[in-house]
């Protein structure tokens, strides 16, 4: 079922589309969506539209997320593990306390997003835009980005403070006015990184790799 005429136009034709075992949505148009618990695991969404959607505990594991838009969209407790969501649109997105394990954002758009408390180990950020993005843990849930892939990433501004990086590859990844207080960089890779105006207070540095990183001290040569 592709997008366009024949398209699910609703919650509940959607629903029955589901029902029915259907499971190819490319191109689905469906803004301001109430999408709590709903399951669209293994569905193919493709370049489809979900802004200011609320997905509360949704599933989308292993969906093909490939362009979708989902700026200002509630995804809190959401499943997104193993999604494919390569040059996909989130700006302003809430995901807080989702689970993105070995999600592949590679090249997203995620520009101010709430991140807290997400359980990302093995996920997959290279060339993504996070400017802003808070990745701070949330009340009851600590941020996992273990072993993640931030190569060439933006995160710029961010808020990492206490969060698990343990491994994480961040070659290359803009970190400028980043907040690291407290972080778990065990074993990072941050060669290449512009680290300028980070706050890195009683973050854990042992085994982590720093060739070639710029430093606030960099700035001012």
């Amino acid at each position: 079922m592709a997008g366009g005429e024949g398209s699910p136009q609703s919650l509940e034709e959607l629903n029955s589309a589901l029902a029915a075992g259907h499971r190819q949505f490319p191109g689905l148009r469906l803004r301001d969506l109430d999408g709590v618990d709903l399951d669209l695991s293994n569905c193919d969404l493709r370049a489809s539209c979900f802004k200011e959607a609320r997905f509360g505990r949704a599933r989308f594991h292993r969906s093909q997320l490939e362009g979708c838009r989902f700026q200002q969209a509630l995804l809190w407790g959401a499943d997104l593990s193993e999604a494919q969501a390569q040059r996909s649109f989130w700006h302003e997105a809430d995901l807080s306390g989702s689970r993105l394990q070995g999600i592949d954002f590679n090249s997203a758009f995620m520009h101010r997003c709430c991140l807290r408390g997400v359980l990302a180990a093995g996920s997959h950020w290279h060339q993504a835009r996070l400017v802003e993005a808070d990745f701070r843990s949330g009340l009851d849930q600590l941020t996992d980005l273990g072993g993640a892939d931030f190569q060439g990433a933006d995160l710029s501004f961010a808020l990492l403070q206490g969060a698990q990086l343990h491994g994480a590859d961040l070659r290359g990844a803009c970190l400028y006015g980043a907040d690291l207080r407290q972080a778990d960089l065990q074993q990072a890779d941050l060669r290449g990184c512009d680290l300028r105006d980070c706050n890195m207070e009683g973050s854990r540095l042992e085994g982590a790799q720093l060739e070639g990183a710029l430093s606030r001290r960099d700035s001012c040569s």
